[in-house]
């Protein structure tokens, strides 16, 4: 469990572990920030630090990147604020080491299950629609689809 909160002032999320408060900006993607919105998560990160560092708290910035980011080095415009690799975010987060491959594989599971869901829906859906409107040559019945028959109504019980 990460104890993490989302915070104010543009900054994507607080951890505090110890007597270490963590700010991150969190993007999707290594290539996903133009310039302009690089800039104002430094600006963001830098603004709530300060807050924090007034009342005397110890403060590391971090620009966090969920998928596509392998190393974890300091930005270039401001080494004092950490591009934070995507498997090293994960697991600061989340607290297990490889918790991003098992999210991964736990989504495509997902993914597959959905799909085949959805097909076996798409099948029932066809087969009352060929039931209601289909004709004795496996056409559709244009009559029927223009007049198509009244819904059977539920009773309330």
């Amino acid at each position: 469990m990460s104890h993490g909160f989302k915070p104010g002032r543009g900054v994507d999320l607080q951890l505090e572990r110890g007597d270490v408060i963590k700010l991150y900006a969190i993007q999707s993607a290594p290539n996903t920030k133009s310039a302009g919105g690089a800039k104002a998560d430094r600006d963001a990160l830098r603004a709530a630090a300060g807050a924090l560092r007034a009342s005397r708290r110890r403060v590391e910035l971090n620009v966090a990147v969920l998928s596509g980011r392998r190393t974890s080095t300091p930005m270039r415009a401001d080494p004092t604020i950490m591009h934070v690799g995507s498997d090293a975010f994960w697991e600061r987060v989340s607290g297990v080491r490889d918790f991003r491959a098992r999210l991964l594989r736990a989504t495509t599971r997902l993914s597959e299950l959905l799909r085949g869901r959805a097909q076996s829906e798409v099948d029932r859906i066809h087969a009352e629609a060929e039931a209601a409107f289909g004709d004795d040559r496996g056409s559709r019945d244009l009559t029927k689809l223009a007049y198509p028959p009244p819904a059977a109504r539920k009773r309330r019980s």
